[in-house]
Formats: C-alpha cells, structure tokens, sequence
C-alpha cells in the first residue's frame, strides 16, 4: 500500500522502544479537508486502539495500521524521517495530490500548477499552497508554512500565485484565499 524508508523504519522502532507503555505500532492518520487537502499524522497504537476493519502492515519490530476509510489516502504513499532546515520528523512523499475521480478536470490543472510552479518558489520561504476546492470556473486556496500570516501574504497572492494560474489556466475566473492569516504561527515576514 505504501512504502517506508529505511531511516523511518529505525526511527519508529526507537521511538517504540523508548514510549513507557507498550505499544503494537503506529496508527497513520489522514485529515482530508478537502477532496485535495490532507493532513497527515502518526499516533502510536496499543492493544485497545486496534478495529477490526483496520488494515495492517507489518513491518520488522512493528505494526502500521490504517482505518478502513482512509486507505485511499496512503496508496503510493511513502513515509519518511526528514531531518532538515526546518527541524527534524516525520514525513509523508507522493501522496495523492488528485482523486481519482477529478482526474482531467480543472482541479487537476489547479493541483499541477500549484505543485509544479509556485510551490518550489515559496518554499525559499518555508510556505506552500494547497487547493482547497473548486467551485465552477473560482478556485479556492490556502496557504500554509511561512505564507500564513506573512506580512507579504497578499502581494504574493495578488503578483504570484493569481499571475500563475490564471497565465496556465486561463479559464479560471476568480481565486479565493481561505487562509487564516491570523493563526500564523510561523510567518516568513511579519511587517510592521
């Protein structure tokens, strides 16, 4: 279903070695916000955590399991421990960006766009975008990482991300941002 790299593997076998209680594994979680906005995470498992419609990988040392209705989100998935600029942890790669069923559509340019163009230019800056929906011809947005509650937000909004699709994708009629600006926790410039 999906893969874990062998740096990942060690660090959840230490991480069970060393949790206080005994533990069978680790649930991987997935928040979908959107059709195209998921949130992954990882929770350790024990005995009393286990469904019986949970899906189960086994691994050397330990056990992954996933909940029935979430397992469209990990296929091709790969997990892995980054260790980088912006501090050291888990992360899941080649997630799936587009469902299936908007294969083709103006969502998927959106995604292609997002993915391809603006998010390896803000990324210098610790943000990225993500779509949240597409309603006719209006796309929705949010930014997350430095982007939010940057003082720079809107310029890059406005002179960036806008120019970008609507130059790739020029039947996109509107671009909505639904970023909480204000719960920024890590803006790459606050302003004055």
């Amino acid at each position: 279903m999906f893969e874990i790299t062998d740096v990942a593997k060690e660090k959840i076998r230490e991480a069970i070695k060393n949790n206080k209680d005994p533990v069978l594994g680790i649930r991987v979680l997935a928040d979908a916000k959107s059709p195209f906005q998921i949130r992954y995470g990882l929770a350790f498992i024990t005995e009393k955590g286990v469904q019986d419609s949970d899906t189960i990988l086994e691994f050397e040392g330990f056990n992954i399991y996933i909940s029935e209705d979430q397992t469209q989100y990990f296929e091709g998935a790969n997990l892995d421990f980054q260790d980088g600029l912006h501090g050291a942890g888990f992360a899941f790669a080649n997630t799936p960006k587009v469902p299936k069923e908007y294969e083709g559509t103006l969502a998927e340019k959106v995604v292609k766009v997002i993915e391809d163009e603006i998010n390896p230019g803000i990324a210098s800056h610790g943000g990225y975008v993500s779509l949240v929906d597409v309603k006719g011809s209006d796309v929705i947005i949010q930014m997350g990482g430095g982007c939010q509650g940057c003082g720079m937000a809107n310029v890059t909004l406005k002179d960036g991300i806008e120019v970008a699709l609507k130059n790739a994708i020029p039947e996109i009629t509107n671009i909505y941002d639904v970023t909480d600006h204000a719960d920024g926790k890590n803006p790459y410039y606050a302003g004055n």
